[in-house]
């Protein structure tokens, strides 16, 4: 009984530390973010159309279900964006913006407006976001958002405020897709 018990222990606790795969692509369960250490909490497609455009992970420091704790935590979290096709960062970016007006009202995009143009920046520098590249943001309380593409950091967008608004455009009221923003629930 004490053998069986220790097999398995040993099976759900290496169970649990298994990496999601998502659309053929691995994720792994945790990573680390200023100094936190912060776990997968769901992860899913963006479709637009007929076409898979991303592969988006959500990492944050206790897993939840919880979309408004997630936008408005004071503790890191990780958006990883990997993509499965090639998009322009042109597109990319007016996909964000697009994401943005739908979640926020006239007056914070007008508050928000400077740093919607300095991630507008970051994606002329960036030019094309091509299969396979992954694109993190980290939002980081008290900091902003870094943007990090294909593994290499372009900016720290300051604010609390940009990074609440980042990440509502696949967890607010209208995300980019109901579909995307269950699977990052966990749901």
């Amino acid at each position: 009984m004490k053998k069986l018990l220790m097999t398995a222990s040993f099976v759900l606790a290496t169970q649990s530390c298994m990496a999601l795969e998502v659309a053929g692509v691995s994720l792994a369960d945790r990573t680390e973010l200023s100094s936190q250490s912060l776990a997968l909490n769901g992860a899913g497609v963006r479709k637009k159309v007929f076409f898979d455009v991303y592969l988006a992970a959500l990492y944050v420091p206790s897993k939840t279900q919880d979309a408004s704790a997630v936008v408005n935590a004071v503790s890191p979290r990780r958006m990883e964006l990997r993509m499965l096709r090639e998009v322009s960062a042109a597109a990319m970016h007016e996909g964000f913006v697009d994401g943005l007006k739908a979640n926020q009202s006239e007056a914070t995009l007008a508050t928000l407006s400077p740093k919607i143009i300095e991630l507008e920046q970051v994606f002329k520098q960036v030019k094309t976001a091509a299969k396979g590249d992954v694109i993190q943001l980290d939002f980081m309380p008290g900091q902003g958002t870094r943007v990090t593409v294909r593994g290499k950091t372009y900016a720290v967008i300051a604010g609390d405020d940009f990074a609440a608004a980042m990440l509502s455009i696949w967890l607010g009221r209208v995300p980019v897709n109901d579909g995307l923003k269950a699977a990052l629930l966990g749901k």
